[in-house]
């Protein structure tokens, strides 16, 4: 084990000071306004910081390395379009503009203002499907990494799962959002400062001009080419582009910062100055995974390949700045995730159900239960699923089902006066078909103890299931909204 004392002392100091952080933050939290949005109150900086700080977890460095291990510097594709994404968005204002308007707290909450509680309460169960199912994989990844990172043996794998799980839980449920952004703002100072320096490590152990070489003799001309890629090509292109946007709009963890910002102004500012760090979450972990693949050679394992190459070249003190902000990485993603989502089933499945009639107090209550349970189902969910593609792939099916019918009712009902009720409806059960069914079956048949493919799962490529995905949920959108036009219209 290459961890020197140093190194260990800097992981467990910011532990503590992350959870202290957390536990002081509890004294601020007057109201439910307070713990879900932070008062509405972020502020330009803080917003930028909290934004990359959730986004950046240790599952999206583990995707991104074992992207850029298997497939080269192409890889890169996905955050240049992910970057674009965000800068339109905070460019021209489009959708959150208008929600940022809206006295509300969670975006499935727009569907009930435009459509109906019944559509508010569909697109919360399959948001929560998609988010709770992300959280298993999250869960997953970081364990990989801290197991073969920090050299802990195998037997201490499910000890070292709950560990992290009860350390998120905890500051968490003390502090809600106030909590999050505090502690964000300090992990991102941490992961900028860390992942820069890793990264010139990484080039200085192949050369800075033969590591470029290097990737074309090892991938040839696909390994730098996004566009003729069997993995990638244009129809990743256009659902990652469609993908990524919905992810600007209907992903808790980010609109849950666009509710708390100061005004919309603040959001456009917000938005454009992450597109630009996006860009920068994206390459550096694709270069560490392509360089691990030189390191060991790309028969050696994708997933764990990162963290054991980075293991072998980092000098003492940097092992340590590196483990600690990692450890930010994994701890702020899975508290904004988990507090996001608690968030979805308190605000849109229980306050709803119950008609409106929680009290802050129950609300708060309620949230924090809900934290609790999901740290729960995560726990489970990570120790028991197995990937049979790769950790990419499978939060992209998983978020699919959300997304694909969620950006037509959103888009449909901001911008489009005749979106219907039924249309909504139409919308979240035609989009999420294809991905849903894909999902549940693999899941059928890992409880059967199967390695099989499902049916679903080999239909359609991965790529033109999600395209259609979306165009399912468009066209539910519009011939729904037609159909019941039309029908009033005859009855009148």
């Amino acid at each position: 084990m290459r961890l020197t004392w140093l190194d260990w002392s800097l992981v467990l100091l910011y532990i503590l000071a992350v959870v202290g952080a957390g536990l002081i933050s509890r004294r601020r939290v007057k109201s439910i306004s307070d713990f879900l949005v932070a008062g509405r109150q972020i502020r330009y900086h803080l917003g930028v910081a909290t934004l990359v700080a959730t986004e950046l977890g240790l599952v999206t460095m583990m995707y991104f390395a074992e992207q850029g291990y298997r497939f080269g510097i192409a890889a890169f594709i996905i955050g240049i379009i992910w970057a674009a994404a965000y800068y339109t968005i905070g460019s021209t204002g489009f959708i959150v503009d208008r929600i940022r308007q809206l006295d509300i707290v969670t975006i499935t909450e727009y569907f009930e203002v435009r459509f109906s509680r019944g559509v508010r309460v569909l697109g919360a169960i399959l948001i929560i499907i998609a988010g709770v199912l992300s959280l298993g994989v999250f869960l997953k990844l970081g364990a990989v990494f801290l197991i073969h990172f920090m050299n802990i043996p195998e037997t201490y794998h499910h000890i070292t799962l709950t560990l992290v799980v009860s350390i998120v839980i905890l500051y968490t449920m003390a502090g809600g959002m106030i909590s999050i952004v505090l502690t964000d703002y300090v992990q991102f100072v941490v992961l900028a400062f860390a992942m820069v320096f890793t990264t010139i490590f990484v080039l200085a152990q192949f050369g800075y001009m033969d590591f470029f070489s290097r990737i074309s003799e090892m991938y040839a001309t696909q390994g730098l080419d996004p566009l003729h890629h069997e993995e990638y090509g244009w129809s990743f292109i256009g659902y990652w582009t469609v993908f990524a946007i919905s992810g600007c709009v209907l992903w808790q963890p980010v609109t849950q910062r666009i509710f708390a910002a100061q005004s919309p102004e603040v959001n456009r500012f917000i938005f454009k100055s992450t597109s630009m760090m996006f860009l920068a979450r994206a390459f550096f972990p694709i270069v560490w995974g392509v360089g691990a693949a030189l390191y060991f050679g790309t028969g050696s394992d994708a997933v764990a390949g990162m963290p054991m190459f980075l293991t072998a070249i980092l000098p003492v003190g940097m092992l340590g700045l590196f483990g600690a902000s990692m450890f930010a990485a994994m701890m702020s993603t899975d508290a904004g995730y988990i507090h996001a989502w608690s968030t979805i089933i308190v605000q849109d499945l229980i306050n709803p159900l119950r008609g409106g009639i929680l009290s802050d107090a129950q609300r708060l209550l309620w949230t924090r239960i809900s934290i609790l349970g999901i740290g729960l189902l995560m726990l489970f969910f990570g120790i028991w699923y197995q990937l049979k593609d790769t950790a990419f792939r499978y939060l992209l099916d998983v978020t699919t089902i959300y997304y694909a019918g969620g950006l037509a009712v959103l888009v449909g009902g901001l911008y489009w006066k005749r979106a219907t009720t039924v249309g909504a409806y139409a919308a979240f059960a035609c989009g999420a078909l294809l991905p849903l069914a894909a999902v549940v079956e693999d899941i059928v048949l890992q409880t059967q103890g199967s390695t099989l493919t499902g049916y679903f799962a080999q239909l359609f490529s991965p790529n033109i299931r999600g395209l259609l995905s979306f165009a399912f949920g468009f066209g539910g959108l519009i011939i729904g909204s037609l159909v019941s036009t039309q029908k009033v219209l005859q009855r009148t």
